[in-house]
């Protein structure tokens, strides 16, 4: 009896090795690149556990996916390290055939907008949601820092796109942050190269339109604006460009060209929004975020973006 159950023993953990081994070996088979879609054009489907679904925008395609391309179909697809792929041609498509493919040491803007797209549209995916949901179980749960809080200072902050603001035309509001205060706030707008004051202005919200002022400024100069408070201390001047229209032409047919990625006009859109905002053309990156947003209202990602780019900004339409 004793030697029977020392056989049975062996045998079980014999078992468990064999069965761990299997599994590791199934998970390292299925292991691969994860491309989340960006665009597509045309009749695209995907292939997942043998059961086949049209192909979304912002789809996140699990390894083991198989992509089945129509002829006359578009699709670009990107991986989180920021490189995009492109399918044109009538076929089909492992998942599989990308494994080594996005390994890359680029920092170009374009590298740098597609890995915004990535971690964007992964945030409002389902899978998203489920690691949020896997990472909360037994996490561990600390009480926050108490904030010092000087009840005799006025703490002003300002959105740090706002440092430096290249502005064109569009009736855009310069913004501040302040919850320990509910005064009226003194606006300043100074000439750069003398330091004269131009245009000063008591307001009782935290922000100004530039709208109110824009009849002092010219085209091609640089100008400092402030808004200050009682005992909210030494504010730092923050910078206004306002530079002739054609520079945000100028710069967006600078962009480098994605024409051999296909794209839809929502994205694109979206793109040059997001290319704006890095060079701090808010008002214009504004006017194509909503493009984006108003082409393809189904797509929760754009709606969200318009939205937290107008919380930041102050934006009131």
């Amino acid at each position: 009896m004793k030697k029977m159950f020392s056989e049975n023993n062996v045998y079980l953990v014999f078992s468990c090795i064999i069965i761990c081994l299997c599994f590791a070996t199934s998970i390292k088979a299925q292991a691969g690149t994860e491309l989340l879609v960006y665009a597509i054009k045309g009749n695209i489907t995907a292939v997942y556990n043998n059961e086949e679904s049209p192909v979304k925008i912002g789809r996140l395609l699990k390894p083991g996916t198989v992509i089945k391309i129509k002829s006359g179909s578009k699709m670009t697809m990107v991986c989180k390290q920021g490189r995009p792929f492109f399918l044109s041609k009538e076929g089909d498509y492992p998942l599989s055939k990308w494994n080594d493919s996005c390994k890359t040491s680029t920092s170009s803007i374009t590298a740098n907008y597609f890995k915004y797209i990535w971690n964007e549209f992964y945030t409002h995916s389902p899978e998203y949601q489920q690691d949020q949901n896997t990472s909360a179980l037994g996490a561990v749960t600390r009480s926050p820092a108490q904030d010092v809080f000087n009840p005799r200072k006025v703490n002003i902050s300002f959105n740090q796109g706002l440092d430096t603001l290249n502005y064109t035309n569009g009736d855009f509001p310069l913004s501040w942050t302040c919850y320990n205060y509910s005064g009226k706030y003194t606006f300043r707008l100074y000439e750069t190269r003398t330091g004269k004051l131009l245009y000063k202005d008591s307001v009782q919200r935290s922000f100004i339109s530039i709208s109110k002022f824009k009849n002092l400024l010219e085209a091609g100069k640089r100008y400092y604006w402030t808004a200050t408070a009682p005992r909210a201390g030494k504010i730092k001047k923050r910078v206004l460009n306002y530079l002739e229209s054609n520079k945000v032409e100028q710069f967006i047919n600078e962009l480098p060209n994605n024409e051999d990625i296909p794209e839809d006009s929502a994205a694109k859109y979206f793109r040059i929004g997001y290319m704006l905002e890095q060079r701090h053309f808010l008002a214009d990156a504004y006017t194509y975020y909503k493009k984006a947003a108003e082409t393809a209202p189904d797509i929760t990602m754009f709606a969200d973006k318009l939205l937290r780019f107008r919380n930041e900004f102050w934006i009131i339409d």
